[in-house]
């Protein structure tokens, strides 16, 4: 009898491993998936810039990320989004799109001369806004929206090299 209970225990427990084992513990899903991205329009980072708003994007993948000036993750983060920012002018078949949240404007614009602006168009949302429309946790924190304003995918974290070809090449493929 108790052979069988003790076989039974470590059968729950390889199970649960082999569960564990088919999740990434840092994806933190996202109740937007596969759901409209929720519209927005915000002023630049940037004065003297026009709006940066979601309709500006419709019929094109888009990546938006959400950041800030006091985020040491974004600071990590930062050269490979100016990387993917080239590459999305090179490619032409996705844009990139930054929302600086939580934040002030000078802490913002410091942040890009500081680390370099990557050219694409940042918006500011300092009472955070359209972070919490979009259920951001924290930054830095990115989504893929497809050319029909779908949210497809979240990345909880910084984006990473090789991000590009495992999480979203396949998508636009």
């Amino acid at each position: 009898m108790w052979k069988t209970i003790l076989l039974l225990i470590v059968m729950a427990i390889i199970a649960l491993f082999a569960f564990g084992l088919g999740h990434d513990p840092r994806e933190i899903p996202s109740p937007l998936k596969n759901r409209p991205a929720p519209p927005f329009s915000l002023e630049s980072v940037q004065e003297q810039q026009p709006a940066v708003t979601l309709a500006d994007y419709r019929g094109r993948w888009l990546l938006v990320n959400f950041w800030g000036s006091w985020c040491v993750s974004c600071v990590a983060e930062h050269p490979y989004l100016i990387e993917l920012a080239a590459m999305s002018r090179k490619r032409g078949d996705f844009a990139i799109v930054g929302i600086d949240f939580r934040d002030s404007r000078s802490g913002a614009q410091a942040f890009l001369a500081r680390h370099g602006n990557p050219g694409y168009a940042q918006g500011f949302d300092p009472q955070q806004r359209v972070a919490i429309d979009w259920g951001v946790y924290g930054a830095p924190e990115s989504y893929v929206v497809d050319p029909e304003g779908i949210i497809r995918l979240k990345q909880a974290g910084p984006l990473y090299p090789g991000w590009f070809e495992q999480r979203l090449r396949p998508l636009l493929e």
